[in-house]
């Protein structure tokens, strides 16, 4: 009878626990996207890297930046060839993003 129920307790956790990785969950899509930008840039506002952290810039700022990467307008081969990946829409959640973040 002991065992039956250390067998049941055993069961039931790993039942609960197993429930618990299958319920799905909710990512921010505007945060997806703007997760890779975190590879270089960084949301410390007082560091002092040659790559500049985009928390409290403005959207139209970010947005505008992006649109002339991708457009060949601005130099950066490396953001040339990210900003192309990205459609309008996208571009507009990420800087919509990095804008509503408070500086560090």
């Amino acid at each position: 009878m002991r065992q039956l129920q250390k067998l049941s307790v055993t069961l039931i956790f790993i039942f609960q626990t197993n429930a618990s990785w299958s319920q799905p969950t909710t990512i921010d899509p505007a945060q997806f996207l703007a997760g890779a930008c975190l590879s270089c840039h960084t949301v410390n506002t007082t560091t002092t890297s040659a790559i500049p952290s985009l928390v409290g810039l403005s959207s139209e700022s970010i947005l505008s930046d992006m649109l002339d990467y991708a457009n060949g307008k601005r130099a950066g081969l490396l953001m040339q060839q990210i900003a192309k990946g990205y459609t309008h829409e996208q571009m507009k959640m990420i800087a919509n993003y990095f804008s509503s973040l408070e500086p560090l």
